[in-house]
């Protein structure tokens, strides 16, 4: 192992019961593809990751207007698209911070509209033209090949406009053959949620057929990682999936509190001050957090230091 040796002697002890109810694989999770390298949410990342032999391709998922999931992360567009420039005046007015602003929802362009519009120049020159893609280009890309980690976004957004947006999902899982475990065979799905009733909708939908996580964002501890917390989590979901300053020192043990729920742990956010000092590289941090704290999947935008 790279990484401080004194850093994680008082860890040992927690490894050994860790290791008798951790998942047996370990994944690498592919977060927007490899969204170090190439344009977050985009086929030339999705591909990226694929060769950097993740897992799995974790992908958010927004609607059209004409009802189509769409890969991007956003409910709304300024952010990583240029649509200001090619559609100025199809803006709504909000109130953000006591102040009206101009916002551009992904849900009120078809996705003839969405097509034209620059996914990669924000990012570099050289992905300039990169265009927004469909879910279903990445379930026909993906499909034998690789597992896929979608997330719905922004539920409660899409319900104010009477769009059931988790629905629309396991719709594109039906059409594809993705909704029972047979047809996960070769093309292995997780879905992911930072919301409780989203993943309740999904398990009602699709049954025990979905492998389902929820991820967890600060101000939701009580809820999710305390021992009530992850007892109602392992009544719906599969697994949690914390930030990842949520499960180190001196909350390892929500790891092992996790897994003696049979629940999973994927953790994510980890590209801010990354690695950790102690620690030689990235490579070796996460040998940590996988063999010695016991996590079970990581998220990252750098597959290529994920350990094998």
């Amino acid at each position: 192992m790279k990484g401080n040796s004194k850093t994680l002697l008082p860890l040992l002890a927690l490894t050994f019961m860790i290791g008798a109810t951790a998942a047996e694989k370990k994944i690498c999770i592919g977060h927007g593809g490899a969204g170090t390298y190439a344009p977050f949410n985009t086929m030339s990342s999705f591909k990226l990751s694929l060769e950097m032999k993740v897992d799995y391709i974790e992908t958010d998922l927004q609607l059209s207007k004409d009802g189509v999931l769409v890969c991007i992360h956003d409910p709304v567009l300024e952010r990583r698209t240029n649509v200001e420039e090619v559609f100025p005046d199809r803006f709504t007015i909000i109130e953000r911070e006591g102040k009206s602003v101009k916002t551009w929802y992904v849900n009120d362009f078809t996705l003839s509209d969405l097509r034209k519009l620059d996914m990669g120049s924000s990012f570099s020159e050289k992905f300039k033209g990169e265009r927004i893609a469909t879910f279903q280009e990445l379930i026909e890309f993906a499909r034998g090949n690789i597992g896929l980690y979608p997330e719905t976004k922004d539920a409660d957004f899409y319900a104010t406009r009477g769009i059931d947006i988790d629905e629309a999902l396991h719709d594109v899982l039906v059409k594809n053959d993705l909704h029972t475990k047979k047809g996960q065979e070769k093309t292995p799905l997780i879905i992911q949620s930072f919301s409780e009733s989203s993943l309740r909708r999904l398990r009602d939908l699709g049954g025990d057929a979905y492998t389902l996580i929820r991820l967890v964002w600060f101000g939701q501890w009580d809820d999710t990682m305390s021992d009530a917390g992850l007892k109602k989590v392992a009544e719906y979901a599969n697994g949690v999936g914390p930030f990842l300053s949520m499960v180190m020192p001196p909350n390892t043990d929500r790891v092992y509190a996790a897994h003696q729920l049979g629940l999973q742990v994927h953790v994510w956010k980890l590209y801010e001050a990354y690695p950790p000092k102690g620690f030689k590289d990235a490579t070796g941090f996460e040998e940590y957090l996988l063999n010695t704290v016991g996590i079970d999947g990581i998220f990252t935008e750098s597959p290529d230091t994920f350990p094998r």
